[in-house]
């Protein structure tokens, strides 16, 4: 099993990246290319040092794209609920990516003063550890103060197809248990 969730995790990496590699290419590309000819006489060093951040923070993200999607892939699929829909792979990665692209050419178009929306990513990174903690805190329950209340009073959700499926599939281990 572990092999089959490798090759997945490898698939999957292999087909974000020849999605979003393109994209991050031309979006470092353009910038680039604005910066060369629109703010040539204006680059100071600052800049320069602030163009190679955003940079690093676009290979973060590009990266953090990447393993979302691999993790995506070699993760149990999930059965049960009809029309539920999965959050996007690559998440908050995809949202440090916009960041950095509003960043971007906010500051070759606009103003250099949208430079300070990376303030924002203290805030950002502080919600995402919460978002962590908080998310173990639950699935530990009781042990680290979290309420299990909301575990027990809530069955999961399954429909027919996939109850039958599963009916099925215990009958075959009573039956083999039984030989």
């Amino acid at each position: 099993m572990a092999g089959a969730s490798e090759k997945k995790a490898a698939a999957a990496r292999a087909s974000a990246s020849s999605f979003y590699l393109p994209i991050v290419m031309v979006i470092n590309l353009v910038h680039i290319l604005i910066r060369a000819v629109y703010k040539r006489d204006t680059f100071t060093r600052n800049q320069a040092i602030l163009s190679v951040v955003l940079w690093a923070l676009t290979a973060f993200a590009y990266n953090g794209i990447i393993e979302d999607h691999a993790n995506k892939a070699s993760a149990p699929k999930k059965t049960g609920k009809a029309g539920g829909t999965d959050p996007i792979a690559g998440g908050k990665f995809l949202d440090l990516l916009g960041l950095v692209v509003v960043v971007q050419f906010g500051s070759c178009l606009l103003s250099d003063k949208f430079y300070w929306l990376l303030a924002i990513l203290p805030v950002w990174g502080a919600w995402i550890g919460y978002q962590t903690v908080y998310g173990v805190k639950n699935s530990l329950g009781g042990m680290a103060g979290g309420s299990t209340s909301a575990m027990e009073a809530k069955p999961e959700e399954v429909d027919e197809a996939t109850a039958e499926r599963r009916r099925k599939r215990a009958e075959k281990r009573r039956m083999k248990a039984v030989r």
